[in-house]
């Protein structure tokens, strides 16, 4: 595996994090990058992951739904190493990423997706994910996605997540600092790896943080001015209102 750089390192200091509230209920900051989790944010493979996931339960004789449960937004290496720390660790792991690159049946585009990325120019954007690089390609041609210039894989980063390191990784390729960046997650770890970076956070799928339904609901206006392109983010956070 290799190690990032970056491990072992913390964010650098940080400005506050604010939204201003629109008149329409809707919530608005500008940044300068923009950081995508990629399974359950930008590509829909919930199904293909649980069929996955499943069946690697089943090889190894434990329990479905806790393995599910215990996944979200994990490495594999390090799912593998929590719950079956007996088994062959390279066998299990290059078992998972066989079938995860083979089997691509079912997944698609997160609603939205595709037309907010459309938006971005290849600065403004990176893809930070607890998956392995195949694996991510493999999901975003499935998806009818295009490929980040900065795309953080499972091999990038000594730490997955909850730790920060692939986040802060993202910001240093895109020359961005992590203050100004806003990061859009649908798993706790993921979430938490995101504020651990000092990076904002809008969860999709969920409530809070702010949250949104689904890609849809976010807009961004790319801006030119005294200070170098900037974007402005808009959240629909009328139907998913922020945690107190």
């Amino acid at each position: 595996m290799n190690g990032s750089p970056l491990a072992g390192t913390g964010p650098s200091p940080l400005a506050p994090h604010t939204w201003r509230e629109h008149a329409d209920g809707s919530l608005g900051r500008h940044g300068r990058a923009l950081l995508f989790d990629l399974d359950g944010t930008l590509v829909d493979s919930a199904a293909a992951i649980e069929r996955h996931t499943r069946a690697w339960a089943a090889r190894c004789h434990l329990d479905g739904d806790h393995v599910l449960e215990l996944s979200h937004g994990r490495r594999d290496t390090d799912l593998v190493a929590l719950l079956a720390p007996t088994r062959r660790h390279d066998e299990e792991l290059a078992w998972l990423h066989d079938v995860s690159c083979r089997d691509t049946w079912g997944i698609g585009p997160i609603p939205g997706a595709a037309a907010l990325l459309a938006r971005l120019a290849p600065e403004d954007w990176a893809v930070v994910t607890s998956g392995a690089r195949e694996v991510a390609l493999a999901r975003l041609a499935a998806a009818g996605l295009p490929v980040p210039r900065v795309l953080v894989t499972a091999e990038d980063v000594v730490e997955g997540k909850p730790a920060p390191e692939g986040y802060l990784l993202a910001a240093h390729r895109l020359g961005v600092p992590p203050a100004q960046c806003l990061a859009f997650e649908d798993a706790d770890v993921g979430v938490a790896a995101a504020r651990a970076a000092g990076v904002a956070v809008v969860r999709v799928g969920g409530t809070g943080d702010p949250g949104v339904t689904d890609l849809r609901e976010v807009s961004v206006v790319p801006e030119t001015g005294r200070t170098g392109r900037r974007l402005a983010v808009r959240v629909d956070n009328r139907r998913v209102r922020p945690r107190p």
